[in-house]
């Protein structure tokens, strides 16, 4: 496999989503191909964006959206901290399940045991029924005895928890194939995990590794839905050249994280946002109808129309009530548009 190629604009699309959860701007669309693909890799994985993205995503991982969020601690939160090598990974998640927001999203000592030991250590707990009894036990204030430690509390059950290879395996294969897109094997897991356990900072170089692997390169081959928070951003920064705002995101985000289908409401969402910046788009005499439909899947899918659909659009185009955002709006409402 020749790698990621950062001329191919399906590839530098799908690393902007991938890493900061997010298409490229314009601008950073036309600076990809002139950059190699480690210095690009390293200068995205080390920015506040790309922290903010992985927070985002552990917070929907763990459920804790809309008004279960924790709330926002801003140049003090785990983003930043992370991004400052302040944290590594496994303090983050440490951090997320440790807080107030965790304990309110489950409570009672039955939920608080089951998800911590199935999101952190991916446990089966009807098949470990005496690990969860212990768990339970210590939630409720008396001193236990769990995975061969003692502790007390909501913190000492988490504390142990984490303690456990299992917990920084488990983070290092969900990682992997948030980014990469593909399951990880467990001794992959096992390998990634330690690197985490003795080096709190080596996780962007992990991601570096993955995203400039054969695996990445050979997944871009095919296409990979975009998650609810990837659409929107992407949306976003594709109709206006900006990111939305918080309430924004959060308000869309929840409305589509409630759907088992959420696609008719996406496009939905993308027409009312293409009809709001409408004017950003050029008329219909100032552009040339076969060059705006190659730019326009270019810009919005990251590739080039094939001859039959080139020849379709053409014809859609011809239409005198044909407006160059008519264009833009059957790519962006398609299905392939929520696709990577």
């Amino acid at each position: 496999m020749a790698g990621l190629d950062l001329s191919d604009r399906r590839h530098v699309r799908a690393l902007y989503l991938d890493l900061l959860g997010r298409t490229p701007t314009a601008d950073e669309q036309e600076l990809a191909p002139s950059t190699k693909p480690e210095i690009l890799t390293r200068h995205l994985v080390r920015n506040r964006e790309f922290w903010e993205h992985w927070y985002e995503d552990e917070l929907y991982y763990f459920l804790l959206i809309d008004n279960a969020r924790p709330e926002d601690e801003g140049e003090a939160g785990i983003p930043v901290r992370l991004m400052k090598g302040e944290l590594g990974v496994l303090d983050g998640v440490r951090m997320i399940v440790s807080g107030s927001a965790f304990n309110r999203a489950n409570p009672g000592n039955d939920t608080f045991v089951s998800v911590v030991l199935e999101q952190l250590l991916d446990m089966d707990v009807q098949r470990n029924k005496v690990v969860l009894e212990a768990g339970k036990k210590m939630y409720d204030g008396s001193t236990s005895n769990l995975f061969g430690e003692k502790g007390r509390g909501q913190s000492g059950i988490v504390r142990i928890v984490t303690n456990q290879d299992g917990f920084s395996d488990l983070i290092a294969r969900r990682q992997y194939e948030r980014i990469v897109g593909l399951p990880a094997a467990r001794k992959q897991g096992e390998a990634w995990g330690a690197r985490l356990r003795e080096e709190p900072d080596a996780y962007v170089e992990l991601v570096r590794e993955w995203v400039l692997s054969d695996a990445y390169a050979e997944r871009l081959a095919s296409l990979r839905p975009k998650t609810d928070n990837q659409f929107i951003r992407g949306l976003w920064v594709d109709l206006t050249g900006k990111k939305p705002d918080k309430v924004q995101l959060q308000r869309l985000r929840g409305a589509l994280s409630v759907l088992a289908d959420a696609g008719p409401l996406r496009s939905v969402i993308a027409r009312a946002l293409l009809d709001a910046e409408s004017e950003r788009f050029p008329d219909r005499g100032d552009v040339n109808g076969e060059e705006l439909i190659k730019d326009t899947f270019l810009r919005y899918l990251g590739r080039s129309p094939s001859p039959e659909e080139l020849e379709d659009f053409a014809i859609i185009y011809a239409q005198e009530d044909t407006e160059p955002v008519t264009i833009v709006r059957s790519i962006v409402t398609h299905w392939e548009y929520q696709y990577y």
